[in-house]
C-alpha cells in the first residue's frame, strides 16, 4: 500500500537526464540535529538542467562535469551552501537553517519579535506558501516548506490524519507538537474506535486528526517553534513543539473587499507495484475453483503460484459458468446457489491492469468567498468555504464546510477588542478501514490480488438469487469482494466542531498592556460502521455506534511591559491561565443482526457490547517572562511556567500536582556587533 502513491497538481515536472563525466554521490544532514534532510536541490554550478534531489534517506547521486565541479545545495528553510568537489566523489554536507535577521515572527503567547532576537529556532511561513496548491489537510501543504519538520500522509487518502513531528521522534507514542490558533490550543489527537481486536470485531479507522479541520484559506501564517525554550510558556503540552497559526482578519484590506476562489485537483494513483503476469491464482502450478474455501484445488489461496498464464490452459474459475438443471447460467462464485454442480473451464489468462483498473480519477474541488473590509474603527472577514473531495478508491469520499468570522474593533481609545470563530462540519460516507484484516480494502488489493483474476465480474456483488444475504467473491475464506466492502461495508462520519476566541487588550500605558482571553475548542462526533450480511468478519452483519465528545475552554491573563533605557531594552511578561477539558466517548455495538440491511441496535441478534469512557481535566498555570537586549545584537531571554495538574492530584493532596518550566536562551548577532566592511 505505501507504494501507491497520488498526484494531486495540474502541473509536471520533467527531470532531464545529462550524459557526464563523473559519478558523485553524498549525503546531506542538518547541522543541528544531524537528521537526514529529505528533497534538498542538487545542481551543478553553471549547469542548472544537471540536478537532482536527496531521498528520503538523505542521500543523492549525480553525474558531475567533473571532479573539480562546484554543486549547490538548497532547500526551503536552510542557507543555500555551494560545495567544491576538489576531487571527492563521495560527500557528506550539513545545511544550517536560516532566517532573516529583521523578520518579525509570532512567538509564544502571540508576541511578535525580530527573529534575530530570538535564541531558538523558529520559522513562520506565509498564507500564500500554504494556500497556493491546496490541499484537504493544511498539513499537507506545509510538506518541503519548514526546515526540520516531517509530515507523512495518512495511509487512507482523502480525509484521513496528517502526522506531523519537529525535529524527530521523541517517544514511542504521542510525538504531535500543540496546534494553537490565535492564541488558543486545540485539539489534534485521532480518536481510534475501541474494540478488542479478534478475527470477528471491526478494524481500525482513520477519522482524521483535528488539524485537518483548518482552513488553508483562513490562515495568514504559520510558525514552527522548535526545541524546549520556543515552547516553554505552553508547559508540557508543547514538549513536541508548537504550531502557531494566525487567522486572517482583514488587517490587509483597503475598505470593502470580496474575493473568491476555486480550486479543482485530480488525483490517482501514481506508481503501482510491478507485478508478475507469468503465473496466476494457486499453488505449485495447480488451481481450479469450487468453493473458494479449500473444496478445490488451492482455491483457498490467493498466491499467484498457479499454472502459467496465457497457454491456453481451460481453468475453472470464480467467474466460470455453471449451468443450473433448469437452464440458468450462473457463476462458479455463486456457491450458495448451485450447490456443487461442475463448473465449466474457461481460458486461464492474465489481467496486468486488474488492480489499476479498480481506481478511479479522484477530484478535489474546493470553493472559497471572503469578504473584509477595515474601517476607522477596525477590521473584519467572514469567509465560507466548501470543500469536496472524491478519492480514486471508488465510494470513499470527504466533505468539509467551514465559516469563520474574525473581527478587530477598538470602541475606545486605548482599548481593543478581539474575536474569531470557526465553525466546520465534515461528513463521509465511507473512511476506508485500515490494519491487518479483511476489513482493510487496499491490503486485500495490493498485496494479494490474483493476477489471473479479472476484476470487472466483482462489481455484481450478490449471489444471484441471494441479493442481500450472499456476497460473490473469489475467496470466501480471507478476502471480501472489494466493491461489496465499499457498498456494504461502509464507515460513516458527521462531525460538527467551533473553536475561537474572544480578547480584550487594554493599553494601561504606551509600552504596558493588559489582555484577558477566553477560548473554546468543542465538537462533537458520530461514527457508524455498518457491516451487511456475508462478510468476512460478520457473517450475519454488523452494526456500531459511536459518539465522541470533547471541550476545551481556556481563559488567560497577560501583562506586557517593554522599556528602552540607552542601550539597553527590556521587555517582561506576565500572566496566566486555567485550562478545562473534558472528554467523552460512547460506543454500542453488536456483532450480529437479526434482519439484513437494517442497521439498528434494535435489529441487534447479540447482546450489545458498550464501551464508555469520560474523563476531564483541569490545569492551571503561572507564566512570565523576560527579554533583556543590548546595543540590538545581544539578547537574552529567561522564561518559566508553572502547571498545577489535576491529574496529578489525588484525593487527599494534591501536593505533587505542581511541575515547573524554566529556560534560559540567548542570541548574539555578530553581523550587528562586528561591521564587516562592504
Amino acid at each position: 500500500m505505501k507504494s501507491i502513491f497520488t498526484i494531486a497538481i495540474s502541473f509536471l515536472f520533467i527531470h532531464f537526464a545529462y550524459s557526464q563525466n563523473v559519478r558523485i554521490t553524498g549525503t546531506i544532514t542538518d547541522q543541528i540535529t544531524g537528521e537526514k534532510i529529505i528533497g534538498v536541490s542538487i545542481k551543478e554550478k553553471n549547469l542548472p538542467n544537471n540536478g537532482t534531489a536527496s531521498d528520503i534517506d538523505g542521500k543523492f547521486n549525480l553525474q558531475a562535469s567533473s571532479v573539480k565541479a562546484t554543486l549547490i545545495f538548497s532547500y526551503i528553510g536552510y542557507i543555500t551552501k555551494e560545495v567544491v568537489l576538489n576531487g571527492n566523489n563521495n560527500i557528506v554536507v550539513t545545511l544550517s537553517p536560516g532566517l532573516l535577521l529583521n523578520e518579525t515572527v509570532v512567538t509564544a503567547l502571540g508576541l511578535e519579535r525580530e527573529s534575530k532576537s530570538l535564541g531558538y529556532n523558529i520559522q513562520q511561513i506565509q498564507a500564500k506558501e500554504i494556500s497556493e496548491v491546496k490541499s484537504v489537510n493544511f498539513l499537507d501543504n506545509l510538506t518541503a516548506k519548514v526546515a526540520g519538520v516531517t509530515i507523512t500522509q495518512g495511509a487512507s487518502g482523502v480525509g484521513s490524519s496528517s502526522k506531523i513531528v519537529i525535529r524527530g521522534e521523541s517517544s514511542f507514542a504521542n510525538n504531535n507538537p500543540l496546534f494553537v490558533v490565535d492564541g488558543i490550543p486545540i485539539n489534534n489527537n485521532a480518536i481510534i474506535p475501541r474494540s478488542v481486536e479478534t478475527p470477528s470485531s471491526f478494524q481500525a479507522i482513520d477519522f482524521g486528526n483535528g488539524a485537518m479541520d483548518i482552513n488553508p484559506d483562513d490562515i495568514a501564517s504559520v510558525s514552527v517553534l522548535k526545541g524546549a525554550a520556543a515552547a516553554a510558556l505552553y508547559g508540557s503540552r508543547a514538549a513536541n513543539g508548537v504550531i502557531l497559526i494566525n487567522t486572517k482578519d482583514g488587517t490587509d484590506s483597503k475598505g470593502f473587499g470580496v474575493s473568491f476562489n476555486s480550486t479543482t485537483s485530480i488525483e490517482s494513483p501514481f506508481k503501482l507495484p510491478d507485478f508478475q503476469n507469468t503465473y496466476g491464482q494457486g499453488n505449485g502450478g495447480n488451481f481450479a475453483f469450487k468453493n473458494g474455501l479449500g473444496g478445490g484445488v488451492n482455491d483457498v489461496l490467493t498466491y499467484s503460484y498457479g499454472p502459467r498464464l496465457d497457454q491456453g490452459t481451460l481453468v475453472a474459475q470464480y467467474d466460470s459458468p455453471v449451468t443450473l438443471p433448469n437452464g440458468t447460467v450462473v457463476r462458479g462464485g455463486d456457491v450458495g446457489v448451485y450447490n456443487g454442480l461442475p463448473i465449466t473451464p474457461t481460458p486461464f489468462v492474465s489481467h496486468p491492469d486488474n488492480l489499476k483498473n479498480f481506481y478511479e480519477t479522484g477530484k478535489t474541488y474546493i470553493n472559497n468567498l471572503a469578504f473584509s473590509g477595515k474601517y476607522d474603527k477596525g477590521n473584519y472577514r467572514l469567509s465560507y468555504t466548501d470543500l469536496n473531495s472524491q478519492s480514486y478508491i471508488p465510494g470513499v469520499n470527504y466533505l468539509r464546510k467551514n465559516v469563520s468570522a474574525n473581527l478587530n474593533f477598538k470602541p475606545i481609545d486605548r482599548l481593543n477588542f478581539k474575536s474569531t470563530i470557526i465553525y466546520q462540519n465534515a461528513k463521509s460516507d465511507n473512511r476506508p478501514s485500515s490494519g491487518y484484516g479483511s476489513e482493510n480494502l487496499q491490503y486485500g488489493l495490493v498485496a494479494w490480488l490474483p493476477r489471473s483474476l479479472d476484476i470487472e465480474p466483482l462489481k455484481n456483488y450478490w449471489q444471484k438469487g441471494l441479493e442481500g444475504l450472499r456476497n460473490y467473491s473469489y475467496n470466501y475464506a480471507y478476502f471480501d469482494n472489494p466493491y461489496f466492502i465499499l457498498k456494504e461495508n461502509r464507515n460513516e462520519l458527521n462531525r460538527d466542531r467551533v473553536f475561537g476566541n474572544i480578547a480584550l487588550k487594554y493599553d494601561l500605558l504606551p509600552n504596558f498592556f493588559v489582555q484577558v482571553r477566553g477560548g473554546m475548542d468543542y465538537s462533537n462526533e458520530d461514527r457508524r460502521l455498518l457491516r451487511n450480511y456475508s462478510t468476512n468478519r460478520f457473517k450475519n452483519g454488523g452494526y456500531s455506534e459511536h459518539n465522541v465528545f470533547f471541550r476545551e475552554t481556556n481563559i488567560d491573563l497577560l501583562l506586557n511591559y517593554s522599556k528602552k533605557i540607552n542601550d539597553f531594552g527590556l521587555d517582561l511578561s506576565l500572566g496566566a491561565n486555567q485550562m478545562n477539558q473534558q472528554f467523552k466517548s460512547n460506543q454500542t455495538q453488536t456483532s450480529a443482526l437479526a434482519q439484513p440491511q437494517l442497521f439498528t441496535l434494535s435489529n441487534a441478534a447479540t447482546p450489545l457490547e458498550i464501551f464508555t469512557f469520560a474523563s476531564r481535566k483541569r490545569i492551571n498555570s503561572t507564566y512570565g517572562s523576560a527579554k533583556l537586549s543590548y546595543k540590538n545584537y545581544l539578547f537574552v531571554d529567561v522564561t518559566g511556567r508553572n502547571d498545577w495538574s489535576s491529574a496529578l492530584a489525588t484525593p487527599v493532596s494534591s501536593k505533587n500536582s505542581s511541575f515547573f518550566y524554566p529556560s534560559v536562551s540567548g542570541s548574539l548577532v555578530v553581523s550587528e556587533l562586528v561591521k564587516v566592511p562592504k
